[in-house]
């Protein structure tokens, strides 16, 4: 006999990601629009983990008001993105050549709601 534990799906967002383009643009899925809030947040910090040099993943702040540390949500269309071609340069991410894909999830640290990207593996598209 079989007893079945049935899985509930979570809110229906779809896939929470940011695409790098050649262009240096970060740009977000529908998923990681609703996510993000990107319709009501403007502003974003971008931060790396300061501790932990093994810790290869990005951090998005939701910023209430501009500063220099700030990115601003820029938008084509139905299209949001941030302007992050010097901070990849930076730190050395080839998104000319490759394909850079982060998964975004929301994370608590230290009560600061962030978000965490985390690199894709590169996977071919043979």
């Amino acid at each position: 006999m079989i007893k079945f534990k049935f899985l509930t799906p979570k809110d229906n967002v779809g896939v929470v990601k940011a695409t790098v383009h050649k262009t240096g643009k970060m740009g977000f899925s529908t998923g990681a629009i609703k996510v993000l809030g990107l319709e009501k947040n403007k502003y974003f910090k971008l931060a790396v983990n300061d501790e932990d040099e093994k810790d290869s993943n990005l951090y998005l702040i939701v910023a209430k008001e501009a500063d220099a540390d700030t990115f601003v949500t820029n938008k084509a269309g139905a299209y949001y993105y941030l302007k992050v071609k010097h901070i990849l340069d930076e730190l050395g991410i080839d998104y000319k050549s490759e394909t850079v894909i982060f998964d975004i999830r929301e994370v608590k640290e230290a009560d600061i709601k962030c978000y965490k990207l985390s690199r894709r593996k590169a996977t071919s598209k043979k």
